[in-house]
């Protein structure tokens, strides 16, 4: 997964809108980060995180210009219309917090239900155009909208449909190839949610809160498995965005995990992962083959049902007191 997006995961996860805002402001437009990863965050794990905070009384007057503005300049989306609702209703308090009780109050987000409402009704005649004192019409002025592109690699099989790689960059891809390459007798998939494979409910309850909210977004970026699908050990592809706190945190807690499943769990971290390719992973991969080659299973037993007595119901009878 690409570290920024990542990044802004884990900011969700801990309900920190204010780091979240942050972060997506120092998103530059154009860079590795891709669109349709960024929409999934903001389209799908925000608005919830944003209700909660919204209906707690919990964003504070900062966080509520940002959002505005982020929100009114287009830089982020937001379509539900009880969330923008919800922004203007905070809007003039945090104005007067931060910008002082005397500055003229901004302007409020303009919702869907405002554009609908704004709409000419069907089979209504439009009124005529304005008249000028003279008597003569106003002309109408032409409206050009202009749009700035940039080039970047674009895959077509993602452009052509609402399909999208498992892969969420280039560089997971090549990771992916490298690990596969490596153990080929494994199956290798990416970007597995940790509930899929370990048995969170099971033995979460020894861990603290923090490791099961963790745990229902988490994913790790490989997954190795045995033709029978059980899992084998993770790969974590790390970079300098694992080096703050908060991602050192997080990668703590997926370490706890990890072990609390008896799992293994491998980073690798190479010096420049915007463009090295699979046969550099594969170097880095041989460059730890006494430890990965621990991981390979000396024997691949098939996993078989068996039929066996298992109780279908349990009575218990107590004896009374003196009997």
């Amino acid at each position: 997964m690409n570290a920024v997006v990542e990044n802004l995961r884990g900011l969700l996860e801990t309900r920190d809108v204010g780091g979240f805002l942050t972060a997506y402001e120092n998103v530059v437009p154009g860079s590795d980060v891709r669109t349709i990863d960024l929409t999934g965050i903001t389209q799908r794990i925000f608005p919830p995180v944003l209700r909660e905070k919204l209906a707690n009384g919990a964003l504070s007057g900062v966080d509520t210009l940002r959002l505005w503005r982020l929100v009114r300049s287009g830089r982020l989306l937001v379509i539900d219309n009880e969330l923008l609702d919800g922004i203007n209703a905070l809007l003039d308090a945090a104005w007067r917090e931060v910008e002082g009780p005397d500055a003229p109050l901004p302007q409020k987000l303009v919702t869907f239900r405002d554009v609908q409402e704004s709409r000419p009704a069907q089979n209504v005649p439009r009124p005529a155009a304005a008249a000028t004192k003279d008597g003569g019409e106003i002309p109408m002025r032409r409206i050009v909208v202009a749009s700035a592109f940039t080039l970047g690699p674009v895959h077509l099989s993602d452009v052509l449909s609402f399909r999208k790689n498992m892969c969420a960059s280039s560089q997971e891809r090549e990771f992916l190839l490298a690990i596969r390459q490596y153990f080929p007798s494994l199956r290798a998939y990416p970007n597995v949610p940790l509930r899929n494979f370990m048995d969170v409910d099971g033995f979460v309850m020894r861990l603290s809160d923090r490791h099961r909210q963790y745990s229902w977004a988490a994913q790790v970026d490989v997954l190795l498995c045995t033709e029978d699908e059980d899992p084998v050990a993770g790969f974590e592809l790390d970079s300098v965005m694992h080096d703050s706190d908060e991602a050192c945190e997080r990668d703590r807690l997926k370490d706890e995990l990890f072990s609390q499943a008896s799992l293994p769990l491998v980073r690798i971290r190479a010096d420049d992962t915007a463009n090295v390719r699979a046969e550099d992973f594969f170097d880095l991969l041989v460059a730890e083959s006494e430890m990965l080659d621990r991981l390979r299973p000396r024997r691949l037993r098939p996993r078989r049902n068996h039929d066996r007595l298992i109780p279908a119901e349990v009575q218990i009878h107590r004896a009374g007191v003196g009997v």
